[in-house]
């Protein structure tokens, strides 16, 4: 039971964050929403003249600043509005995306399935990291932190066939 109600919870979350970016797209200026989604990941305001390194350093700094607000006690409550940040971000370039006129087929087949599960993995991350109320152990145990290297495995294996979609098959 708390298995399915933490993915409920996350997927939950997820929803929610993207409807937020969705609604934050409609709500802001052109010019911002391109400044904030070009830092965020820069292809989807620039195209293929954006490189590689943006979108795998954006990934992993959010991993590594998601480790570093779980390692102290003081701001492990913050993981998961972190993850909702990130998926926040997913909705507003999503928005960016589909405004802008890019064709539905290459949004369908490259960025809104990876991206997706790109944002659930990092919300898992963020959870294993700092669990939920209903997820933490009563017996005074850490987390268990054997699943991240698996998840951040996942995490750079979908990344890289992202980058690989979008590079050779969006031309």
């Amino acid at each position: 039971m708390v298995r399915s109600l933490s993915f409920i919870h996350l997927f939950v979350i997820l929803a929610i964050g993207f409807i937020g970016g969705a609604l934050l797209f409609r709500e802001m200026p052109t010019t911002a929403v391109e400044r904030v989604v070009t830092f965020y990941d820069a292809r989807v305001v620039l195209g293929h003249d954006a490189g590689y390194i943006k979108p795998v350093g954006m990934a992993a700094l959010f991993f590594i600043i998601a480790f570093i607000l779980a390692m102290f006690r003081k701001t492990r409550f913050t993981v998961l509005l972190f993850g909702a940040v990130k998926c926040v971000l997913f909705g507003l370039s999503s928005s960016y995306l589909l405004a802008s006129g890019t064709k539905i087929m290459a949004y369908s087949i490259w960025w809104f399935p990876f991206q997706f599960l790109i944002c659930f993995l990092f919300l898992v991350y963020c959870a294993i990291l700092s669990p939920p109320y209903f997820m933490r152990s009563t017996m005074g145990k850490g987390p268990n932190t054997r699943a991240l290297p698996m998840i951040v495995g996942m995490s750079i294996a979908i990344l890289a066939i992202e980058i690989i979609v979008f590079q050779f098959i969006l031309k």
